[in-house]
């Protein structure tokens, strides 16, 4: 089993003001670095990047993510969810491969319009990285990356690679690296963060079934259900920044740190009774479960979606709740309570 990863090790920055605040201000605390270096060697654009390449590539990338955008595609994404918690009616669901991977991996391919890749995608489990005997590989990503950015200069990318390749993102059109690294945030950072939440929506009814009567009855409940969801589980809970100092240093010789977007969340100043979810909490502060500030997610519109189409079928299907038999899962303690930040592995049966 390996240890905590670099980013783990940080030293954090914490608490709701002090990562808001932190988060905002990129001139200090700089995305100019590239993570992941057992996997990779490229940078994920635009969250590795300041602006004016990351102001540039947001505004490209926020028309993919719009509501109007989107609205063509949840017809289907509804209709996967159907198909994909169906099995619950029969008595045991898993709802990380058996739901979680297949319907991001389906809804990816409809918004990239490469609905070949699915089998390919899928193959690659519920980690772009892989887990190959404890180790994270990411040449299966890359390979796939290659050949798409290749077909984008081919005009036969589809819908995002061949605007990749022509598109001028602040007067000039990016490079291959660049594009391998739009492809790569696209395909990894929606992918186990969504499926977690879908995961943590399933475990959260579960263990809290007094709740099964308001969110079956009403569709507001659960919107706020999945916020607080969200906030609960913080699917990403730690983003790495470049400490630049006030006097703004090299971001190459500047020590890195972590915002901690967990601590945030579960701040006892900010959100009473913390490790509690609870469904009449006040909007008054929201969570940052989606980041904040100039990175905020571009992808959360569609995380929301895919929330709803997942929560709706689960209730549709099993009314009277579930309870889980199976759980392999990563957690972090919340004001003396363990709430899951992750899964492996979470099986569901109807009640």
């Amino acid at each position: 089993m390996s240890g905590p990863s670099r980013v783990e090790r940080l030293p954090r920055i914490t608490g709701y003001d002090a990562v808001r605040a932190a988060g905002r201000n990129f001139e200090r605390f700089s995305s100019l670095h590239q993570g992941d270096e057992d996997v990779r060697d490229y940078r994920q654009l635009p969250l590795e990047a300041d602006p004016p390449l990351h102001s540039a590539l947001r505004a490209f990338l926020v028309p993919f993510f719009s509501k109007g955008s989107l609205a063509p595609f949840q017809q289907g994404i509804e209709a996967d969810a159907r198909e994909l918690v169906a099995p619950l009616k029969a008595g045991e669901l898993e709802m990380v491969r058996g739901v979680g991977l297949p319907l991001v991996v389906r809804t990816i391919a409809r918004l990239l319009d490469r609905p070949n890749d699915i089998e390919e995608w899928v193959s690659w489990g519920p980690s772009v990285w892989g887990d190959h005997d404890g180790r994270r590989d990411g040449a299966a990503l890359l390979t796939f990356l290659e050949r798409a950015v290749s077909e984008g200069a081919a005009g036969t990318g589809g819908r995002l690679f061949n605007l990749l390749a022509n598109t001028p993102i602040a007067g000039v059109v990016l490079t291959r690296d660049q594009q391998i690294g739009v492809g790569s945030l696209l395909l990894a950072g929606g992918r186990d963060t969504v499926m977690n939440l879908i995961s943590g929506i399933a475990w959260m009814i579960a263990a809290h079934s007094m709740h099964i009567a308001a969110l079956r009855g009403d569709l507001a409940v659960r919107t706020t259900f999945i916020e607080e969801t969200l906030r609960l589980t913080t699917p990403l809970g730690l983003m790495e920044r470049i400490d630049r100092g006030v006097s703004g240093g090299d971001p190459e010789q500047s020590p890195h740190v972590g915002l901690d977007f967990a601590s945030a969340n579960h701040d006892s100043t900010v959100f009473t009774c913390p490790a509690e979810l609870r469904l009449d909490r006040p909007a008054t502060s929201p969570h940052i479960a989606f980041g904040i500030g100039p990175h905020a997610c571009v992808g959360a519109p569609l995380a929301r979606i895919e929330a709803h189409a997942v929560l709706n079928e689960l209730l549709a299907v099993a009314p009277s709740g579930w309870s889980t038999t199976e759980c392999d899962a990563q957690f972090r303690s919340v004001d003396g309570v363990e709430v899951p930040a992750s899964f492996q592995r979470l099986v569901i049966t109807a009640r």
